[in-house]
């Protein structure tokens, strides 16, 4: 059997890792640790494969300045810095304590110019949130390229319920990019399901669908009402085909892996099979 190199083992544990399901991750960690058994190599991993998990997951935290904030890709400042642009902070992160160490005020991260329309797509993103996920959190983000603004609201919502082994995440991430005052805006949202099942099993449900729409561009609170509008609608068509595609597999596609029928296709006769242990039994 040909052997594993030093580097491909620290490949699978951090594969093992970052593809940790949601809320698992520490109990993930704790098998790998046993399987390499060596702490050495394993602490030399784990500080880019918790930043890729955290980040990667969206996972929402309690931001000093109160509320709570997501750790993502487009809010990383440079490595442990994450903007919370609610808090008008910048906050310092522990990845591998998953929670906030520090803040400072923001400076020039985000652009001033575009701030009146983030303000408002953020102020929209917030409501929606609310209203659509229980346990959800929002953060919106903005850059801007040459003539064109850009801004990114991210959302996620996890339900962990390791009693009755199961749990699961949404994230979805919403860009819009358009020239201010003239043209269309341009919508893509980019929706990630990641459920997993594991009483006396091992079930896993990943999604990853894209979705794409255009609205005139207006002044800031108007067009940030509008396209949460059309958010609302492509997140609920999404989530009835998802529904609708549960209630098929769980009618069709499940049932076709069990036989109906006996290969005599006839019924099993409980009743002669209890009479005839019966009769065994009395004759023996």
């Amino acid at each position: 059997m040909p052997s594993v190199s030093s580097d491909q083992i620290k490949k699978i544990v951090h594969r093992f890792i970052t593809n940790a399901p949601p809320g698992e991750l520490l109990e993930v960690v704790s098998d790998v640790r046993v399987l390499l058994n060596n702490d050495k190599v394993f602490n030399t991993i784990a500080p880019l494969s918790f930043a890729e998990y955290n980040k990667n997951q969206y996972i929402i935290i309690d931001s000093p300045s109160g509320n709570k904030v997501l750790i993502t890709p487009y809010g990383e400042i440079r490595s442990g810095e994450y903007l919370d642009p609610v808090g008008n902070c910048v906050i310092t992160f522990n990845h591998i304590k998953q929670e906030a160490t520090g803040s400072r005020p923001i400076g020039n991260e985000l652009p001033s110019e575009a701030e009146p329309y983030r303000k408002a797509f953020e102020a929209e993103a917030l409501k929606y949130t609310e209203a659509h996920y229980q346990h959800g959190a929002q953060t919106t983000y903005s850059k801007v390229k040459g003539s064109k603004y850009i801004i990114t609201t991210c959302i996620s919502s996890a339900i962990i319920n390791q009693k009755n082994f199961w749990g699961g995440r949404w994230r979805s991430t919403w860009t819009f990019t358009f020239n201010p005052g003239s043209g269309s805006c341009e919508m893509e949202g980019l929706f990630k399901i990641q459920v997993h099942y594991y009483e006396e099993g091992n079930v896993q449900l990943n999604t990853d669908t894209k979705k794409s729409k255009s609205v005139p561009v207006a002044e800031p609170n108007e067009l940030a009402a509008a396209v949460f509008r059309a958010v609302e609608n492509i997140e609920t068509d999404f989530q009835s085909a998802l529904e609708e595609s549960y209630h098929t597999m769980g009618s069709t596609t499940f049932k076709a892996l069990r036989r109906n029928l006996p290969i005599t296709q006839s019924k099993i006769d409980w009743d002669k099979i209890i009479q005839y242990k019966t009769g065994q039994a009395i004759l023996h």
